[in-house]
């Protein structure tokens, strides 16, 4: 079995810590890259993300693959990646997260895993996360673009102290920030000054990447 088909088969089987060793295993051999384990892993996920448009699995095969994505890039791959002072091929850097007063996770996971399978990098804050947190990340990693999540209504004004924040700060124009969640819409988007609103996690990866040609192109 190729080791392609083995972080597949580890991935749809939700092991995450059999994929955890299996990695290390692959690190400490050298028989691949922390970089090429992360690209393998980024095209099963992206397979996983065909089957769910194509309505061939379900939202909750979706996530358990997610998950385990998500704990070994963070406990595994993404630490390797620094030791060796490896590059990763990226389409661009994005921090989202739950913004302050909010505790819900699934659709921010979702798009997180829906931009990690289409090239980009991503960093995941979680839940609760403040606007000094998300400017902090941002600032850090270098990122193009900041997603807010709100999925309650009360919290909704945590996208807007974001922005505001942002504009404090002198770096508004640094990034684009894109907010979601069943609460808010293209108004809210506008109203708040947003630069752009997306319904779904599909939905999101496409505005994302619609946004990034339309910098590229601009400068």
């Amino acid at each position: 079995m190729s080791i392609n088909e083995k972080i597949k088969d580890l991935v749809l089987e939700w092991d995450t810590e059999g994929l955890k060793s299996f990695c290390q295993s692959n690190l400490k051999s050298n028989t691949a890259t922390a970089s090429n384990l992360l690209k393998m892993i980024g095209e099963v996920m992206k397979y996983v993300g065909d089957q769910f448009e194509d309505e061939e699995i379900f939202l909750p095969e979706l996530i358990g693959s997610a998950e385990t994505v998500k704990a070994v890039i963070d406990e595994v791959l993404d630490p390797a990646i620094r030791a060796a002072g490896e590059e990763k091929e990226t389409m661009g850097k994005v921090v989202i997260g739950t913004v302050e007063s909010d505790v819900h996770s699934i659709g921010k996971d979702l798009v997180g895993s829906f931009l990690f399978s289409n090239g980009f990098e991503v960093y995941n804050l979680g839940v609760e996360v403040t606007a000094d947190q998300f400017i902090s990340k941002a600032e850090e990693v270098g990122a193009d673009v900041i997603g807010l999540s709100s999925l309650l209504t009360m919290s909704m004004d945590f996208q807007k102290q974001v922005i505001e924040e942002l504009k404090n700060r002198g770096l508004r124009q640094k990034y684009k920030v894109i907010v979601g969640g069943s609460p808010t819409s293209e108004d809210w988007a506008e109203q708040i000054g947003a630069d752009g609103w997306a319904d779904d996690a599909i939905e999101a990866v496409e505005l994302i990447k619609r946004i990034m040609n339309e910098e590229v192109k601009n400068t």
